[in-house]
């Protein structure tokens, strides 16, 4: 079974469902207040730091993967209305801004108030808050790297209707940690308890076909790559709590959904 530590925490697998959850999980409102602060409380009374830092190299990377899942946009000139959930520093939505049309109309929502800020104060358009609280309706919505912080899928593809038109699309980006069995195989840390759940592509299905979508492009890509050995080999010398591996061993994945809702 996926078993770990981490933090003071552990990752167990759901009997029912062969989710992966965090055990003890914090309660709605520690998650809340952490998701906005980018900062846990750990029980030991030690603090994780989750506010990170803009990539850059993920603008360039981003363009990859939308040219392979999207390449029906690549030549429309009508407006698209895009979404993005859990924006972050707003890579993702530079990388929008430079492939879709230039009338489209780009913007995030972002609970945690550090990146927000980050994000406007480089001209995008960023929501600080909650999905929940966006009144207007986008054509396509993406959810990257969102699924293992959220407490509960099911009400949050809800939430993610009441601002999806009618047949509008969703974009989903997380890993497969529930379906890759040992510990030993996840070549990173589980980075307990800011992830909430790990799941695998059969779970990730199965929600959006229970929430009314149809998947119409689902990518997988490689985690263990000669650069992840490399980055994870230093950060073990500096006593971080990863894996050591070898490149292209591990069946860790990173997976893209296209979905269309019904």
């Amino acid at each position: 079974d996926f078993w770990a530590e981490e933090n003071g925490f552990n990752c167990v697998k759901c009997k029912n469902c062969d989710l992966l959850y965090v055990n003890p999980r914090p309660n709605l409102v520690s998650i809340s207040s952490s998701v906005q602060n980018g900062i846990h409380i750990l029980d030991n009374g030690g603090k994780l730091y989750t506010k990170t830092r803009r990539v850059n190299r993920k603008i360039n990377s981003t363009k990859r993967i939308f040219h392979s899942l999207f390449p029906d946009l690549l030549q429309k000139e009508e407006q698209i209305k895009w979404l993005d959930v859990g924006a972050g520093y707003g890579e993702f939505m530079e990388s929008l801004l430079k492939l879709l049309p230039s009338n489209s109309i780009i913007e995030g929502v972002e609970p945690m108030h550090h990146k927000a800020n980050f994000a406007t104060k480089r001209g995008l358009i960023i929501h600080n808050g909650y999905l929940n609280s966006v009144k207007k309706k986008y054509e396509i919505l993406s959810i990257i790297d969102v699924f293992s912080h959220v407490p509960d899928f099911n009400k949050f593809l809800e939430e993610v209707k009441n601002v999806l038109i009618p047949n509008g699309e969703i974009l989903i980006k997380t890993g497969n940690g529930a379906d890759i069995g040992d510990r030993n195989n996840f070549p990173g840390p589980l980075t307990l308890p800011d992830h909430l759940v790990f799941a695998g592509q059969k779970h990730i299905t199965a929600f959006l076909e229970k929430a009314g979508f149809r998947i119409i492009t689902m990518k997988s890509d490689r985690v263990d790559n000669f650069w992840y050995s490399i980055k994870n080999t230093i950060k073990w010398c500096l006593g971080y709590p990863v894996k050591l591996s070898f490149p292209y061993t591990s069946p860790s994945r990173t997976f893209w959904i296209r979905a269309k809702r019904n």
